[in-house]
């Protein structure tokens, strides 16, 4: 979850919370970022992980790489190569530095 937190900080959100609604059942978890101008994103799921990661691949999908220019994409569940590799920038978990990568570069910047 602190990679996604880290990832959705990096698409220039100022904030970024779970939220837990457990009025009824099943209990639901939803992820909100906001940003400057009083623009706010939010994803929900079943569980806050699911929840933060929807909310990074919403962000991170359809953008486009500062790095590389080509449009970004993220897909928390894929392992291993990712489709369209040449014309999409990839953004990929590291386990070994614990934080989503691009594609295009390796590391993120710090």
């Amino acid at each position: 979850m602190t990679a996604a937190f880290d990832l959705i900080g990096r698409t220039g959100a100022e904030t970024c919370q779970i939220r837990c609604s457990s009025e009824n059942k099943p209990v639901v978890w939803v992820a909100v970022a906001t940003f400057e101008a009083d623009k706010a994103e939010a994803a929900a799921a079943v569980t806050p992980q699911r929840a933060i990661l929807r909310l990074a691949e919403q962000l991170v999908d359809g953008g486009q790489c500062l790095h590389c220019q080509r449009p970004s994409g993220l897909d928390a569940d894929h392992q291993g190569e990712m489709p369209m590799n040449a014309l999409v920038c990839w953004y990929q978990y590291d386990p070994e530095r614990e934080r989503f990568r691009r594609g295009c570069g390796g590391a993120s910047p710090q």
